[in-house]
């Protein structure tokens, strides 16, 4: 007895070559009902590394120009560049940023002032200033008069902006902040 219900379900399981159009539909339709529902959290998840890359980026050059003027005893601006050489003047930082030692307190670059770093974003986020047009250390690494923050966003997502704050101690902060 045992026997012939073995060979019965080989047989079965032998005859069976493939799937059948049907399972085959159902297989496709819940991949595509899957993936439809992952695709926007994907989406969201992009947005929010490029943000965190920006304030990342932004983090490690505020505190470079920190370290750089207690180690340098220098004066130290962080400023918008559009050219890699000068400050823009604006409070658009989407062009990229230089970081310079500021012989004269200006917060300027001049002739003997050399550019210590140039850094530009690659993701695709607006970052932007208040008033501040630039940020000063001075030797000790406070950084009075220069109290201000950056704005990181992406459009069309406003939910997931990001904010790095400059106080006059020195200190450098970030949060999340809604751009809407």
């Amino acid at each position: 007895m045992k026997q012939s219900v073995k060979r019965t379900f080989l047989e079965k399981l032998n005859r069976q070559r493939g799937i059948s159009h049907v399972e085959l539909m159902i297989a496709v339709a819940l991949v595509m009902v899957v993936t439809a529902t992952a695709l926007p959290d994907v989406s969201k998840m992009r947005g929010h590394n490029k943000v965190m890359d920006a304030r990342q980026q932004l983090l490690m050059d505020f505190n470079f120009a920190q370290n750089t003027a207690v180690r340098n005893y220098r004066r130290i601006v962080i400023c918008p560049s559009d050219n890699q050489q000068t400050c823009n003047g604006g409070n658009s930082w989407q062009n990229g940023w230089i970081i310079f030692q500021d012989f004269d307190a200006n917060n300027q670059r001049n002739g003997g002032e050399s550019v210590l770093k140039f850094s530009q974003l690659n993701a695709n986020v607006t970052v932007t200033s208040g008033v501040d047009n630039h940020f000063h250390f001075y030797p000790d690494g406070s950084a009075p008069d220069s109290t201000g923050s950056l704005l990181m966003c992406i459009d069309g997502e406003p939910e997931m902006g990001h904010r790095v704050m400059v106080f006059d101690d020195g200190r450098v902060r970030s949060e999340d902040y809604s751009c809407s």
